[in-house]
């Protein structure tokens, strides 16, 4: 949901005199950031620990099976 309002503030912004305010309905703006998945913010700074420290290790076959998990997933939704 968030997507199509944050590409309407764009066309708005980018085709609008600089002196005039963006056209976005606020409610929907809120509505879209209410939607967005919470953060753990305790889970992030652990990880960039990690990634800082250099402990953190990447799994590359378990990597590559999750993209083409992603991409398998994708074509079947746009193969509809």
């Amino acid at each position: 949901m968030l997507k199509p309002v944050v590409t309407q503030l764009r066309a708005n912004i980018t085709s609008a005199p600089e002196t005039a305010q963006p056209d976005v309905d606020l409610h929907d703006l809120r509505a879209a950031i209410d939607d967005l998945p919470e953060l753990n913010v305790t889970k992030v700074v652990a990880l960039h620990r990690r990634i800082v420290n250099g402990d953190y290790k990447i799994d590359s076959e378990r990597l590559a099976g999750k993209l083409v998990e992603l991409e398998s997933s994708l074509d079947c939704e746009y193969s509809d």
